[in-house]
């Protein structure tokens, strides 16, 4: 049976984002929009949060779902995000790596507020924590929301480029934890560590200083990965022994959902990602 729902595998989309984290839609409009399009496998990878798995429906068939994550690290004083799938959420160290990081967001959050208002740009911490929703997970996409809404800017591009981003003025950093200490904690939590976005790295040396660190694979396909990069990375994966995925990074915003309905793996990637999904129902049984 396990075999027979693993070759089905071909339509897949294994990075999407929901509410729980900075998404526009809830995990539930997820997956039934994802059976909608007749997805075989997704993966919900909020940002350092499994909230979104409290919160699926009753019926997921025919779909698929391999658990996940995506993770904050930091190397070499540059973000990295890993992919963490097919961990257990009640491990006490992913639960205090997710903890961490969601007190972090909030005190960042404050503290970016403050820069913001000698900016002459004057929000609240309670009317960014209502853009987060129940779980109040701050990101920096609920405070350009609140800078929209109060005609601060004109879109989420604008509040990133000229004062949110990464070392623009009222930038913060959050709590980072190390690419190798969350590979470990990954690991820890029985899952399986994958970097997220190659393509979009500081530095594409990195890559390979994180197979040293023992990641299990790349993610290949990323809408924003050009051809090249993709062929680069397969060769990568290939030539030591790592998973390949992809996925659209879905986030939407606010209007129709669009999960990229196919992303297009080559059969190369789908049968890597038909491997690992076999390796998390192997280890789960």
């Amino acid at each position: 049976m396990i075999i027979k729902e693993i070759n089905d595998i071909r339509r897949i989309n294994l990075h999407l984002h929901t509410r729980a984290s900075d998404g526009a839609f809830s995990p539930a409009q997820i997956v039934n929009h994802a059976k909608k399009i007749r997805l075989d496998l997704i993966s919900i990878t909020d940002h350092d949060t499994a909230d979104a798995y409290t919160e699926l429906p009753t019926v997921i068939a025919p779909l698929h779902i391999l658990p996940g994550m995506e993770i904050s690290s930091m190397h070499q004083g540059q973000d990295v995000h890993i992919l963490a799938y097919g961990c257990d959420f009640n491990n006490q160290a992913l639960k205090d790596l997710s903890k961490m990081y969601h007190e972090g967001r909030r005190t960042r959050a404050i503290k970016m507020i403050e820069l913001l208002a000698k900016l002459g740009m004057n929000i609240t911490i309670e009317e960014v924590a209502a853009m987060a929703g129940a779980k109040d997970l701050i990101v920096r996409p609920h405070i350009a929301q609140v800078l929209i809404q109060k005609g601060y800017v004109r879109n989420k591009n604008e509040a990133f480029d000229k004062y949110i981003g990464n070392f623009k003025p009222a930038f913060m950093p959050k709590p980072e934890q190390s690419v190798l200490d969350v590979i470990n904690i990954i690991h820890q939590a029985g899952g399986l560590a994958i970097v997220a976005h190659p393509g979009k790295l500081s530095n594409p040396d990195f890559v390979q200083e994180f197979i040293g660190f023992g990641i299990d694979g790349l993610e290949v396909w990323h809408p924003d990965h050009f051809q090249y990069q993709v062929d680069e990375f397969i060769q990568t994966a290939q030539n030591n022994g790592l998973y390949m995925t992809a996925g659209s990074d879905f986030h939407g915003d606010g209007q129709e959902i669009n999960l990229s309905d196919v992303v297009p793996a080559s059969e190369i990637i789908l049968e890597s990602v038909r491997k690992l999904y076999k390796e998390y129902k192997c280890r789960i049984k």
